[in-house]
Formats: C-alpha cells, structure tokens, sequence
C-alpha cells in the first residue's frame, strides 16, 4: 500500500478545508513533475519527427487531469502555515513564483492548532 501522504491528495481531489503536510506537497509535487515527464516521453515517441502534437496533447490531458487536486493540496499547504488560500495566487506570477512554491515546500507549518484545523502531523502520527 502507498503511503496516507501520497494518496491524500487524491483522496482530498477538490477540498480545499483543513491543512496537508510538506510531505504531502513535496510528494505531490514530484507526482506532477513525473507524470509531465512521462505524458511527454509517451507522446514523444508517438509522434512524427519534428511534430510534438501528441507530446502536448498528453500534457494536457494530465494538467486538467491534476490542476484541480494541485490547487487543493497548495490551499491546504497555505492553511498549515496559517494563511489564507489566497496565498495561491503569488504561484502564478512569472519566474517569482517557483520561488513561492520553494516558500511552501520547505517553511514548517504551525506546530498547533490553527484556525484552519488541528495539526495534521499530530493527527496523522507523520513527522514531517
């Protein structure tokens, strides 16, 4: 069985109450990165030289497939620090947000209970 901190963020696909973990983030993060990567060997492979229409397409087809759960984890990352969901928005400006989305993978989130809900690493027994 996967570990809770790789499934949560699909089992949790559109909720974006309560607070996740950095592993939880960090772990979905790397699922992304790697199903992005195999989405655009696969459909590399398949296509004409010089055409990525199937590279693309695949792309695609995992970012929608993803961006709802992506969305939601972030929210629940933002929460553990006690922010706001909001806090989302500063991901999507060019070149500084990659280093928003560092921010949320490596700052630890409350040690208590916030107004977000209880500690999700208490909760869990998790130490990250």
């Amino acid at each position: 069985m996967l570990p809770d901190y790789v499934t949560r963020p699909f089992r949790l696909y559109a909720k974006f109450d309560g607070r996740s973990t950095r592993r939880e983030f960090l772990c979905f993060s790397v699922i992304l990165w790697m199903a992005l990567f195999a989405a655009f060997c696969l459909g590399d492979a398949l296509d004409k030289p010089a055409s990525h229409d199937w590279a693309v397409a695949l792309c695609g087809i995992v970012v929608l497939a993803l961006i709802v759960p992506g969305l939601a984890v972030k929210v629940r990352r933002l929460h553990d620090m006690d922010l706001s969901g909001w806090w989302v928005v500063a991901s999507g400006v060019p070149y500084l947000g990659f280093l928003v989305d560092l921010f949320f993978v490596f700052k630890a989130g409350d040690a208590t209970d916030n107004r977000f809900g209880a500690n999700p690493r208490l909760a869990a027994g998790a130490t990250a």
